[in-house]
């Protein structure tokens, strides 16, 4: 999960008590079927033809679905208890508490999370930003500056 490489300094710093995270799915993550749909829904509607649908449990075009994989009896979906899980496994600490929800955006390429991270102990952000930038596979953008999938993330591994 890409915001494990994130929250790993501020984790071995202080802890992390809870991780709210929302994440922002392209169609990509669903395979060819998933980017074909896209188009062909696209180019459809754009012409005043209905989409069909088959790839997603909705019409993806133009549309964000709050549903990646199939809703669990806890009311999360697996995507979404697999960011539950990995992040428990991967920190070797199952007292974290993680609270996802996984969207699929119409976007072709391209994931993105916001994140919210409650620390076991205090820390102030600039001490943060700080770990972030000396962090090996992180690129901190400050101030009004924000990466986007198109501008920053093509053909790039950093988080």
């Amino acid at each position: 999960i890409q915001m494990l490489v994130a929250l790993k300094p501020i984790y071995d710093a202080v802890g992390i008590e809870r991780i709210n995270v929302t994440t922002y799915q392209s169609v990509s993550g669903a395979g060819k079927a998933g980017i074909d749909e896209l188009a062909g829904q696209t180019a459809k509607l754009l012409n005043g033809y209905p989409a069909e649908t088959q790839a997603f449990s909705q019409q993806i075009a133009f549309n964000c679905i709050p549903q990646i994989d199939q809703f669990m009896d806890n009311g999360y979906t697996k995507e979404e208890m697999k960011m539950v899980w990995e992040t428990q496994k991967i920190f070797n600490d199952p007292s974290i508490m993680v609270n996802p929800t996984c969207v699929r955006v119409p976007v072709f390429y391209g994931h993105a999370e916001a994140v919210h991270v409650e620390t076991r102990a205090p820390i102030d952000a600039e001490q943060v930003m700080d770990m972030l930038e000396q962090t090996d596979g992180i690129e901190l953008f400050r101030g009004a500056d924000f990466p986007t999938q198109v501008r920053d993330a093509g053909g790039k591994d950093h988080v």
